[in-house]
């Protein structure tokens, strides 16, 4: 109703409860009970025998706020396909649970998102690609080691090739060994809720689930790119922190 006032407000300061009723579709008991909430929290004021409502300063104020995150959320939905009715009452209940951060963040994606990168993470990829197997790229480089990025030595015992293994109850990625692999080490990655997980086998080859990685996303760029962290240590030992290692993929 504080925005339905504040676009009423901008034709006449004095709004009478009649075009109130009119706008919102409600009767006069209807109205004035949501009057009497908004009056008690500062918003409005009425005056003659409640005949006429005036918004306050601060009612003014909230309004805009309320109709920003409206518009926010309802250009969003659009954007991403909702038709428009649908997308109005979505947002009129979106406006009143989201974080101020989350109405900030999403306008700037409406604003900026075809210029800037976007993150994607938990992310499982059985809701991106049907079930099945694909092939695509991948690299182990140094933490550390970052301008030019250098390619760790343990990357010389898997191919550069990835498989990525897509089920209808979940997906992985399977490193796939060289023939020539010498010093064999289990392979390590880190969960973001578990912490440090030693990645099961198939065939000798690791298999990390896809959810543990980052993936971003850029604009008019058809490949995507994975980052995790993962660590090598003989059997029987634990990883090391320090001697982690960045795991890229490269998805399309």
């Amino acid at each position: 109703m504080l925005e339905e006032l504040c676009s009423l407000a901008k034709k006449d300061a004095r709004i009478t409860i009649p075009e109130i009723c009119g706008r919102m579709e409600m009767t006069r008991r209807e109205v004035l009970a949501y009057l009497k909430q908004l009056s008690a929290r500062g918003y409005v004021k009425t005056e003659e025998n409640k005949s006429y409502v005036r918004l306050t300063e601060l009612g003014r104020i909230r309004g805009e706020e309320c109709r920003h995150r409206h518009e926010t959320f309802t250009q969003f939905l659009e954007y991403v396909g909702v038709n428009s009715e649908t997308a109005e009452e979505d947002a009129c209940r979106m406006e009143h649970v989201a974080s101020e951060e989350t109405v900030q963040q999403i306008h700037n994606f409406i604003n900026y998102g075809s210029t800037f990168e976007r993150v994607m993470k938990k992310t499982d990829l059985r809701y991106y690609y049907e079930p099945g197997d694909y092939t695509f790229m991948m690299g182990i480089y140094y933490m550390e080691k970052t301008c030019p990025r250098r390619l760790t030595t343990e990357f010389k015992d898997y191919r550069e090739q990835i498989s990525l293994h897509v089920k209808e109850e979940d997906s992985c990625f399977e490193l796939l060994r060289t023939d020539q692999t010498k010093n064999r080490l289990d392979l390590w990655y880190r969960d973001p809720e578990t912490g440090w997980m030693k990645a099961a086998e198939k065939d000798g080859n690791p298999l990390i689930p896809t959810g543990v990685f980052q993936y971003f996303l850029r604009h008019h760029d058809p490949v995507i790119e994975g980052t995790a962290l993962v660590a090598f240590a003989r059997e029987g030992e634990n990883p090391m922190e320090w001697n982690s290692r960045e795991l890229d993929v490269h998805i399309w």
